[in-house]
């Protein structure tokens, strides 16, 4: 077994096909993102074969109240394995490749952090063997697969979107360059005054939307919220095996309030998933909200979300940090 650290796209192999996060038109995205840098880790075996990969997204925070500059190390998700690999084979592959993230990390960077594990059991024991502190995260999904989603929608939210319809609200994939760009302004102005979330740049959204050709990306999706031919609603979807993800969402709510641009927005989402076969929706937002947060999370729960706890690890570089929090967390 022998690990491969790929830091330009125009390097990289054909990977085996798997989740989004970990993607090779993930890693294209981050490429053109400001503030991050992705490395592709790669795991082979003795003759060549592509066991599993794994996307480490080196990061970057400047901040000037309090003054701060630091690095880290995100891992969203557990990687890519081959199909024929049971867990026991997929945690062994993840603890070398993590053994790889290990010996890039030196003492500029504040953390390496692992999130969004959707099997909390998944590699616990390698990650405790490395000391890092699990903390309590949550996940919010739809299931598309046993009802019609507008069955699991609360009364009020059926009311909503039943009015912003008889109003003239239309809703749909977003497919040329001026209904892209449009969209993804109005997320742009909308995320720019979140401190929690933020926005990527346009060119790295433009890049997870499109194939390397330049069509559109079927593991990507914009659409769009129109009122009397105006965009007032935009939301980000990203697909995978079964799943659609709600990556950011955005409605204009002050001048149009009775048209609920933003709920229209995720409905759209929503919408499409069911349409297409995926089994669930899952937004993504709703991982490791602050506390000050929960109104915004009531109202995902209206869509007949389900909360599921998971957990965030994290590594930092003092180990009198990691035994304090152990011993909190643990």
């Amino acid at each position: 077994m022998h690990i491969e650290i790929h830091t330009k796209s125009e390097t990289l192999p054909e990977l085996i096909k798997g989740s989004i996060l970990h993607s090779s038109q993930m890693f294209r995205s981050l490429e053109q993102e400001s503030g991050c840098k992705p490395y592709m880790l790669i795991c082979y075996d003795s003759n060549g074969n592509e066991l599993g990969h794994l996307l480490v997204i080196k990061k970057r925070s400047i901040r000037l109240l309090p003054p701060v500059f630091s690095y880290w190390y995100t891992i969203n998700g557990e990687g890519v394995y081959k199909e024929q690999n049971d867990n026991a084979g997929r945690e062994k592959i993840f603890a070398a490749m993590l053994e790889k993230v290990f010996d890039m990390f030196d003492f500029r960077h504040s953390f390496i952090e692992v999130v969004n594990i959707e099997d909390s059991r998944f590699a616990y024991s390698t990650l405790s063997s490395h000391k890092f502190v699990p903390r309590r995260d949550r996940r919010l999904y739809i299931s598309l697969h046993s009802k019609h989603p507008h069955e699991r929608l609360t009364r009020a939210y059926k009311a909503h979107i039943r009015n912003a319809e008889s109003r003239g609200v239309t809703y749909r994939q977003a497919t040329t360059h001026r209904e892209i760009g449009e969209g993804l302004k109005l997320l742009r102005n909308y995320y720019r005054s979140k401190i929690q979330r933020n926005l990527p740049r346009e060119k790295a959204l433009l890049s997870i939307l499109h194939t390397p050709d330049g069509s559109l990306s079927p593991q990507a999706k914009l659409f769009i919220v129109e009122y009397k031919d105006k965009i007032i609603g935009s939301s980000l979807c990203l697909y995978e095996d079964g799943r659609a993800n709600l990556a950011y969402s955005c409605g204009i709510r002050k001048s149009h309030p009775l048209l609920y641009p933003g709920i229209m927005a995720i409905w759209a989402a929503i919408t499409d998933a069911h349409k297409n076969n995926y089994a669930h929706f899952e937004f993504l937002e709703a991982r490791a909200l602050p506390r000050f947060k929960r109104k915004f999370l009531g109202m995902l729960l209206n869509y007949g979300g389900k909360q599921v706890g998971t957990l965030r690890w994290q590594h930092f570089k003092w180990n009198f940090i990691n035994k304090i929090l152990r011993r909190i967390y643990v």
